[in-house]
């Protein structure tokens, strides 16, 4: 792969006596501590601009920003116990191109939003190795940043990232790994090894929101963290709940952030939805919030997979949607909408029609308009949420259904979601309505969504189309943990989409057990859209970077991402 050489970039801005008279010196911007270079070009040099600033050569300013940063220190990082002769042994040795050591993160080419925690990076020694150069390049920064370690993983530190991410951001990272044995008769062979010469990108823009998401470790838990944080808050546990919870699991939030709606499994093995503050409480919510006859519908067994749209969330108009198993449903999953306002437990619910579905629903998702509902449809279901097929029917697709104020209408199959080779699940809208992001794996009969080894994640147009595989369904290469195969699953987005430069912004998050101690943990993949004459396209969907922020050692499934206004970590 060639690189450009190094290149620096410079925004001159000036200001002219057009934009008003009374402006005098530099232009109010002061160059940051860390640059190399700062060089305002002028002050006050127009000559007389007439009067009331109506003069078209009056006087003018200019300021020029600094084109290169210091953010990477100039002298290498060298651990404790590696003597300062590592330098010279690897910048005077060209060394192999190949065999070096396998970089697990980040994936190569993976795109990480500006607010995002300190990149680590993780890599597995070839035997004999010992000896790890990381070299770290940008454009516009002088230095490189250049680590000598015999440990199998790097953070950058949070002063240099901040930096790296304020002066760099939209630019990539050129990311080089090598390495070499070093003992008292020199170097290995040949070395040093290459094992990664790639790029990473910082995006221009930040990641919105927290992420809550469920552990099934040491008892359930529902834990969160806002992008960012370097640890996680718990939020909900069973006996924060009640007495008689045995388990919290499956949850989304309120369109204000301020309530967690989920799943509690009783002591009794039956299950039920409740709420409760998003803030670390796990209090009840008010009355205004949620009235006790809401709680009670949201209470009846069998009950689960709430969701919420900010399109029917006001004083007047407040509703969750559920998958409800009772005898007025013949005792199968059917979508019930509750009204969180219901003062009458006879009149604060109802069911939505399907019409040409005979199957039953899991794992709905509502538009943020409240127009639209999106389920999976299969002969199968369990608790809400887990979809499965048997022999007498394969299905198990991503449907639709108009909300139409809780009456509901036509069921139709999603074009892209649907499709007879494959079996589609866990299906999730994006901000703005514009994608849908959802589960797939090959048609086979007795399969179910379940912990499904084989499930990766697609997008889709919201109103159907072509299925777009994101690459970060996909560990590094090196690792040889190929997908399907690593349980990719239960997509989630983040609460908005940002733009920058002319381009849409989309994160999506999602549980994966690629990592060698094959637990679920969560990843997060950029999603980067252009539209052309109203048409939203899928540039490209990058590969994943994992999240640093959870603990590693624990199973952590079912995120969800939105504006959760959750408290920050102790």
């Amino acid at each position: 792969m060639q690189y450009p050489p190094r290149l620096g970039f410079a925004l001159l801005v000036a200001l002219t006596g057009a934009f008003g008279a009374g402006l005098s010196g530099s232009v109010g911007c002061s160059s940051d501590a860390s640059s190399s270079t700062s060089t305002p070009t002028g002050g006050n040099t127009g000559g007389s601009g007439g009067t009331g600033g109506s003069g078209g050569d009056g006087g003018s300013t200019a300021s020029v920003f600094p084109s290169t940063f210091n953010d990477f220190p100039s002298d290498p990082q060298i651990d404790d116990g590696i003597t300062p002769e590592i330098v010279g042994i690897f910048k005077d040795n060209p060394g192999s191109d190949t065999g070096g050591p396998c970089v697990a993160e980040p994936s190569p080419e993976a795109l990480v939003p500006t607010n995002w925690t300190p990149l680590r990076f993780e890599w597995a020694l070839p035997p004999e190795h010992n000896v790890v150069e990381l070299r770290l390049s940008v454009s516009n920064q002088n230095n490189d940043l250049v680590v000598y370690t015999s440990q199998s993983s790097y953070t950058i530190s949070r002063e240099v990232w901040q930096g790296l991410t304020r002066n760099s951001a939209g630019l990539d990272i050129r990311v080089q790994v090598r390495s070499v044995r070093i003992d008292d008769g020199g170097t290995l062979g040949d070395g040093p090894f290459l094992g990664l010469d790639s790029v990473v990108h910082i995006a221009p823009v930040a990641a919105p929101g927290s992420i809550v998401y469920w552990t099934s470790s040491g008892g359930t838990a529902l834990k969160g963290f806002t992008v960012g944080d370097e640890e996680v808050t718990t939020v909900i546990t069973p006996p924060a709940v009640s007495d008689d919870t045995g388990c919290v699991s499956c949850h989304s939030s309120s369109p204000d952030g301020k309530l967690v709606f989920f799943t509690r499994d009783l002591m009794d093995g039956a299950r039920a939805n409740t709420a409760r503050l998003a803030d670390g409480t796990a209090a009840v919510p008010p009355p205004q919030m949620v009235t006790d006859v809401a709680l009670g519908l949201l209470a009846r067994v069998t009950q689960g997979a709430p969701v919420l749209s900010a399109g029917h969330y006001s004083p007047t108009d407040a509703v969750a949607l559920s998958v409800l198993y009772s005898p007025e449903t013949g005792n199968r999953g059917e979508l019930a909408w509750t009204d969180l306002r219901a003062t009458d437990p006879a009149t604060g619910w109802g069911l939505l029609a399907r019409n040409g579905d005979p199957r039953p629903v899991t794992s709905p998702t509502w538009w943020h308009d409240g127009s639209t509902i999106a389920y999976t449809s299969s002969i199968g279901s369990g608790s809400g949420v887990v979809a499965s097929s048997n022999a007498n029917d394969p299905t198990m697709d991503i449907y639709t259904v108009p909300y139409n104020n809780r009456q509901g209408g036509d069921a139709t199959p999603l074009p892209g979601a649907s499709e007879p080779d494959y079996q589609e699940f866990y299906p999730v809208i994006s901000p703005e309505d514009k994608l849908l992001a959802f589960n797939r794996i090959p048609t086979a009969l007795g399969n179910s969504s379940y912990n499904q080894p084989l499930a990766e994640v697609l997008i889709v147009p919201a109103g159907g189309g072509t299925a777009v595989r994101i690459e970060g369904n996909d560990a590094p290469a090196c690792t040889n943990r190929p997908s399907p195969g690593i349980t990719n699953s239960w997509p989630r987005w983040a609460p908005s989409v940002e733009t920058a430069n002319g381009k849409r912004y989309y994160w999506l998050t999602f549980s994966s057990t690629r990592r060698d101690a094959n637990n679920p943990q969560l990843y997060v993949s950029g999603v980067v859209t252009s539209v052309v004459n109203g048409v939203e396209t899928i540039e490209r969907a990058y590969p994943a970077v994992y999240v640093t922020t959870q603990p590693p050692g624990e199973n952590n499934h079912t995120p969800a991402w939105d504006v959760f206004q959750i408290a920050p970590p102790q």
